[in-house]
């Protein structure tokens, strides 16, 4: 849904702390409704200044949703994100109370005690349904005053129009009447259908590995202590077995002879010494339950390079549908490994490799619905 001028929708203003309890849901629901949402979560990387990527998010975003709790009040970050969207000359503001009163607010800013907000008590749903009601209304007040302008623009210039058309207008008319004829999704649609793509499914990865790493107390690893992990399991010697799983979001992929060509990658080339073969990842751990006799840990790889993609063949089928085929780098954004040995189980091992990303070329399919190109799918 993001404006011309925006390439979101919707800026997320939070305290860390508040994550879990609201801030992963929220956004991964705001998503779905089909709006672009900026928050720190998916945005922040490795080797990037937070303030510059946070005042890119602001400049970028038209609405600015803040969930407001104690811990918002108390950090300095969040309140500097609140003074910049009040800043903004054309900023919409939409709070959020969580385990909030009104009062309270009005204890830390009166100004936005009186702004409507919604409280998180009544539920994510409703919050959802009331962001979206919000602004609905404000872009129907924004058409209003855009048509008048348009109305009274058109009285001004509709003569001098007319005596100035020459043969450059007819060239533009031609020019226009020929991508008409085509019907074509536009770019803009296909674009940000990919970049849509990349965006939710790397949300989830970070979302959900986030999760996983709170309630199974993981931590943040060296590569030397992963490195070692590895070792000791392959100097081991047992029968073993080795598992493969690669997620798309769209497809799932099981078995190595699958999962190897699905990824593009010979897998026997990917291990801990050469940080399975990204460049520069974000490593961790969780070990479940460290002894000398038992092994069962997690290392975890995340990939923190950008991911690039090059639309590579577009075509219009018979079934009056739009393929559009894309190539990418840096697609395989996650690895785990989970190693499990036990002398007690008469000294079998096993292995499971998960992968999460893209396969290496996707096929967007784009279709006419009520006489507009939408985005239906992935092949």
């Amino acid at each position: 849904m993001a404006y011309p001028k925006y390439k979101y929708d919707i800026f997320i203003s939070y305290a860390v702390e508040d994550k879990i309890s609201i801030v992963t849901e929220l956004v991964e629901k705001l998503e779905r409704s089909g709006l672009k949402v900026w928050f720190a979560g998916q945005e922040l990387r490795v080797g990037k200044s937070i303030q510059e990527v946070i005042k890119e998010g602001l400049n970028n975003s038209r609405y600015g949703v803040v969930i407001l709790t104690h811990n918002y009040f108390t950090k300095d970050w969040p309140k500097k994100e609140l003074h910049a969207l009040w800043g903004k000359s054309d900023s919409f503001i939409i709070p959020i109370w969580h385990n909030m009163t009104t009062e309270e607010v009005k204890r830390y800013d009166p100004l936005l005690a009186d702004k409507w907000g919604v409280e998180s008590s009544k539920g994510i749903d409703v919050i959802i349904k009331e962001i979206l009601k919000a602004i609905q209304e404000n872009k129907q007040e924004l058409s209003a005053i855009v048509d008048s302008k348009r109305t009274n623009l058109i009285q001004k210039t509709s003569f001098k129009t007319v005596l100035t058309f020459t043969s450059t207008g007819i060239l533009a008319l031609v020019a226009l009447w020929f991508f008409l004829i085509r019907d074509l999704p536009p770019n803009s649609l296909v674009v940000s259908s990919i970049e849509s793509r990349i965006e939710v499914m790397q949300s989830k990865i970070i979302n959900d590995h986030e999760l996983e790493m709170s309630k199974k107390n993981g931590v943040a690893a060296t590569i030397q202590q992963v490195t070692d992990y590895h070792e000791r399991y392959e100097n081991i010697k047992a029968q073993y077995r080795n598992e493969y799983y690669f997620k798309t979001g769209y497809s799932e992929f099981n078995f190595k002879k699958n999962v190897e060509p699905a990824l593009g990658v010979e897998i026997d080339h990917l291990a801990a010494y050469n940080n399975f073969g990204f460049t520069y990842p974000n490593i961790f751990a969780i070990d479940y339950l460290p002894s000398p006799h038992t092994m069962d840990v997690k290392t975890i790889f995340i990939n923190t390079q950008q991911v690039k993609f090059e639309i590579m063949t577009e075509k219009k089928t018979e079934d009056e549908r739009y393929l559009v085929e894309v190539k990418y780098e840096n697609q395989i954004r996650y690895i785990s490994v989970d190693l499990t040995y036990s002398k007690r189980s008469d000294w079998a091992k096993r292995r499971e490799y998960t992968f999460q990303g893209l396969l290496p070329k996707e096929t967007y399919r784009f279709a006419k619905e009520g006489g507009q190109w939408v985005f239906v799918g992935i092949n």
